[in-house]
């Protein structure tokens, strides 16, 4: 499918400001947004969109962050669909290998954790420095002969639960306040083969905190993992262990809030300007 496509190009900003606001325009009707490296410590975000992107609005969204430039540009007509799938190249986090549909018949390295996700309308595809941290704290602290009972909050793409569950663990919880990421995370647990041992449901309130379990991942927001703190600390099973993402490196306000709740840090990861957290409740 070939048709006019627009380019933004907003920069530069640090490494964390353009991943914050990749987060921030995603949540927009654009076809994509994406950040780059032009050189040391200076990054641009870029965004595609089937309709003419307007320089005052993008500022508007933009308010909180300072930048040096907005650029508008017309792109030649080619077949993006095509080319955002050359542009998603297979990612390795640890034992995981995530790659696209577009490479689903292609051969996959014996020794890896294969998980097909698409580059589609939920976050989640292992490449942000929050996902690809809790893939390796799932890897690592989740453990099939203890944690029975697993909980996936903010699941987006459902890549969390997916790789939760290809590591062993029987039943699986997840839940998101967008219907939209319910939608595509129900459709990628069919597709990696998973959808016997993972549950998915909307979450609206606090739902999740009607059952108890031992292994809870949330990879959101700093101020909605706040706010949901006595429900995730009252879901958590005695001995479970909490892993949480989603907020800057230099924002301890969550650790402090679980903390203060009898949760114990047992290991944190620092991973270009952003904080993961493993906490255990004893």
């Amino acid at each position: 499918m070939t048709q006019k496509i627009f380019k933004c190009t907003v920069g530069d900003f640090s490494i964390s400001d353009s991943f914050a606001i990749v987060d921030l325009l995603f949540e927009k009707d654009y076809l994509s947004v994406s950040c780059v490296e032009k050189s040391d410590d200076k990054w641009f975000v870029e965004i595609l969109s089937t309709l003419p992107i307007k320089k005052m609005d993008i500022s508007q969204i933009l308010a909180d962050y300072k930048y040096s430039s907005i650029e508008i540009d017309t792109l030649e007509n080619v077949d993006w669909l095509a080319k955002c799938f050359e542009n998603f190249k297979p990612i390795t986090v640890g034992d995981f290998y995530m790659f696209g549909p577009h490479l689903r018949m292609k051969k996959r390295p014996a020794n890896k954790i294969a998980i097909e996700i698409a580059a589609a309308t939920a976050f989640g595809t292992g490449e942000h420095p929050t996902t690809s941290r809790c893939l390796l704290a799932c890897q690592t602290f989740f453990n099939h002969a203890i944690h029975k009972n697993v909980l996936d909050i903010g699941c987006g793409s459902g890549i969390l639960s997916i790789a939760l569950a290809k590591l062993g663990a029987k039943s699986v919880t997840a839940c998101d306040i967008d219907p939209e990421a319910v939608r595509i995370t129900s459709e990628n647990i069919v597709i990696n083969h998973v959808a016997h041992r993972v549950s998915v449901f909307q979450n609206v309130g606090h739902e999740f905190d009607a059952n108890k379990y031992d292994f809870i991942v949330a990879n959101i927001l700093a101020t909605p993992l706040i706010s949901l703190a006595e429900s995730i600390v009252s879901s958590l099973n005695r001995d479970g262990i909490l892993v949480l993402s989603g907020f800057n490196a230099g924002d301890y306000s969550v650790l402090e809030k679980y903390t203060s709740l009898g949760l114990e840090l047992k290991y944190k990861y620092i991973h270009q300007d952003w904080l993961t957290l493993v906490l255990h409740k004893r």
